[in-house]
């Protein structure tokens, strides 16, 4: 619903799957207010690690629904989890969890929007914002820096760069042809192979976010913590300072860090969660109406 119109409780919650160019099948969750159409509709992509279930995901897509907009959490196609949401059951497609990858998923997402085979009447397909959260938010401004069809972007705690490896992990990562990924609080094992490593070397223009950002022709929203341990807040003043700054728009919130006050597994929702939800509701509505 527009801003200053009072929020639904009204949500309808609808199980989908996406299939991406190369014909990998991945779940999502479509959520709408109940009895509206033509609705703008809003991506997230949840982060590393993550899933549309992990944590505040699924109250962030309810949310943002009973604030008028259609939003779709989905996996990526290679993220580890299956169909128990509950346990990494596919680490070798995890092995193989590209940037690339995650590019094509986000595509068969658009596509599946833009073609009507997802949200039906209830989305206006030339209405389409992408957010994500830290790994996500780097591959949602990617994604609308390729994507014309992507009209405004959001990104939570998003990184300035997906080349986070040091000298010594590539070395070993080399010598074994994979490097151990850790899950805190997991006891789950994974591990990303050479697959990831080179996809990173031959993308590393393409994949370079400053770059992404200066070719930018959509509006940009920035929301950081400053206490931020996992993505440091000068990440997000990195990506500000290349923006337009008539497009773009940064909320940097003092003493808040990475997970705005919540957890995995997700305890219940926290002030601070809600006023960022509210605000990049608020935001998209002002940059989707019109679109």
């Amino acid at each position: 619903m527009p801003i200053g119109e009072p929020p639904t409780s009204d949500v309808k919650e609808v199980p989908v799957t996406v299939t991406n160019s190369s014909g990998d099948a991945f779940e999502g969750d479509l959520r709408y207010p109940a009895g509206k159409s033509r609705l703008p509709v809003v991506m997230v992509c949840h982060g590393f690690t993550a899933h549309k279930d992990w944590g505040p995901f699924p109250y962030i897509g309810k949310r943002l629904a009973e604030r008028g907009l259609a939003s779709i959490v989905f996996n990526f196609s290679h993220n580890g989890i299956g169909r128990n949401p509950r346990r990494f059951s596919e680490p070798e497609k995890f092995s193989r969890n590209t940037i690339g990858k995650e590019l094509e998923d986000v595509a068969g997402v658009v596509n599946a929007l833009t073609r009507g085979k997802l949200g039906g009447d209830v989305i206006e397909s030339s209405r389409i914002g992408i957010m994500g959260h830290s790994r996500g938010g780097g591959l949602a401004i990617l994604s609308a820096s390729l994507d014309a069809r992507l009209s405004c972007v959001a990104t939570w705690s998003g990184v300035a760069t997906f080349y986070r490896y040091t000298e010594h992990q590539k070395t070993v990562w080399e010598r074994d042809g994979y490097l151990p990924v850790t899950i805190r609080g997991s006891r789950t094992k994974l591990r990303y192979g050479l697959d990831v490593l080179r996809d990173l070397e031959v993308n590393k223009d393409r994949y370079d976010l400053h770059a992404a950002v200066r070719a930018l022709n959509v509006p940009l929203l920035i929301v950081h913590g400053r206490e931020d341990l996992s993505v440091r807040a000068s990440e997000a003043r990195e990506l500000y300072e290349v923006a337009d700054p008539k497009m773009t728009t940064l909320v940097m919130l003092e003493g808040v860090g990475h997970m705005y006050g919540v957890s995995h597994p997700f305890s219940g929702q926290s002030a601070i969660l809600d006023h960022i939800i509210d605000t990049t509701a608020n935001w998209f509505h002002s940059h989707l109406s019109g679109a």
